[in-house]
Formats: C-alpha cells, sequence, structure tokens
C-alpha cells in the first residue's frame, strides 16, 4: 500500500471563495520558501490540504487558514489571520497584501511543525542604488558610487542589481542654466520599494560655478551623497519602524 505524502511533503492551497485574487498562488509560493512542496491551481484528491475560509466579524475581514487529511478531515490545525483594509480593492497597498500573505505562510508553516519566517531578517533594507540621471560629467557614476558608500558605511546591504533588494534609491540631478557665472544644481534622492511605491524624496539645492561640475566630481560626490544618505536614513526609519526598533 501505498503510504501518502506528508503535509510538508504534498500541500495544497485551496481557492479561498469570496478572497483576494490569487491568495493561493501567493501563500503557497511562500510556503515553499519555508521548504514545503505546496502548489494551487487544480486539486489532487487524497492528499494533504490547507482551505482560507473568510470570515467578517465586527466590520473586520479574517481568513481562517485550516489544515485538512487526505481523507478530507478537519485536524484541529487552523492559525486566523485579519486581512488588510480593502483588500479586495484597488485602494489595498500591495505592501500590506504582502505581509498578510507572509503571515499567513509563516503560521501555517508553524503549524506543521517549521519555524515561520524570521520576520526582524525579513524586514532588513536591502538597497539597490541605479546611476543618477541627469548628473553632468561624472556625475552618474560617482553620486551613485558616493551613496553606496554611504549607505553601506551606515551598515545597509547594498547590491549590485535590482534583484534581491527591497528598497530602490533613485538619483535625480538638475541644473539650471547659467547666469552671472553661476549655476543652481538640485539632487533628489527618491526611496521606493521593489513594487514602485515610493516611500518619500530627499532634495539638495546648491549654488556652484557654471560649468565647475562639467568633468569629474571629485570630493564633491562624496559630500553630496553624505547628505543623501541621512535623508534616506531617515525614510527607511519611518518605512520599517519594527526594524529599527529591533536594532536598539
Amino acid at each position: 500500500m501505498r503510504t501518502v505524502p506528508g503535509p510538508r511533503a504534498y500541500l495544497y492551497v485551496a481557492t479561498v471563495q469570496d478572497g483576494p485574487a490569487d491568495l493561493d498562488t501567493a501563500v503557497a509560493t511562500k510556503l515553499q520558501e519555508l521548504g514545503i512542496a505546496a502548489f494551487a491551481g487544480e486539486e489532487v484528491p487524497g492528499r494533504y490540504y490547507v482551505r482560507g475560509d473568510m470570515i467578517d466579524e465586527g466590520g473586520l475581514q479574517f481568513v481562517q487558514w485550516t489544515i485538512f487529511d487526505p481523507q478530507n478531515q478537519n485536524t484541529g490545525l487552523y492559525t486566523l489571520e485579519k486581512l488588510p483594509d480593502m483588500a479586495q480593492t484597488s485602494s489595498a497597498k500591495p505592501q500590506n497584501i504582502e505581509e498578510f500573505v507572509l503571515l499567513s505562510a509563516s503560521n501555517i508553516d508553524r503549524l506543521l511543525g517549521g519555524d515561520g519566517f524570521n520576520f526582524a531578517t525579513l524586514k532588513k533594507p536591502v538597497l539597490y542604488v541605479p546611476i543618477v540621471r541627469g548628473a553632468p560629467g561624472d556625475g552618474a557614476e560617482s553620486l551613485s558610487y558616493a551613496i553606496q558608500e554611504e549607505l553601506v558605511r551606515m551598515g545597509f546591504d547594498v547590491l549590485p542589481t535590482e534583484s534581491g533588494a527591497n528598497y530602490i534609491v533613485r538619483g535625480q540631478a538638475e541644473l539650471t542654466p547659467a547666469k552671472a557665472g553661476t549655476q543652481v544644481i538640485l539632487l533628489t534622492w527618491s526611496l521606493e520599494r521593489r513594487n514602485g511605491e515610493q516611500v518619500g524624496k530627499i532634495q539638495q539645492r546648491n549654488r556652484i560655478k557654471a560649468g565647475s561640475l562639467n568633468g569629474a566630481w571629485g570630493s564633491t560626490a562624496p559630500l553630496a551623497a553624505k547628505g543623501g544618505a541621512q535623508g534616506v536614513l531617515k525614510l527607511l526609519r519611518s518605512s520599517e519602524p519594527e526594524y529599527f526598533q529591533s536594532k536598539s
């Protein structure tokens, strides 16, 4: 007689009736990251599965995730997770939905004997800094390199490519036309989440000698980057308060 695979070896995630679109697929994907062979889509009979049931209570919405055995019997293992406000509308923030999926998968994993996600590690900001647009001279590269160095000095992980980063620091430079031998340079640093949601902006404005930045930026780049990095740190503190509290 063939042995039925255990729930960690073969776990079907059923579609959540009247729930947010593709919630089953998103949870299955996160469970895979935790070492569970989870899948969504077409059900395979005679296997363990997890079912999410929508619950309305006091104007709030929850999903109860329950584990069922291959004979469709309730195992008594369940976890109840609150849905973010307006989860089924276009007003729902992708970040909130993602956090709900992470928490659901983490607690399902714990029901099945796992440790779940380490949320302190997950929330650590991991950054990517592309070249700075609009900068004259070698500013596109030198400014990008300088702010990366400053962010690393602050203790952040800065990756060479966007893959794996959860935040992007974009730089934009604008120069006014020369007037009376001077120009004004405006540097804008924008902090974005990987999903494109903008966290905030920092702007630096300085008057310079006309044409003085058309070549090598030299020591100007690190000086500009220092102020930009401090602004990015402030935005990250407001965006990830739990992570920074765990570090204090």
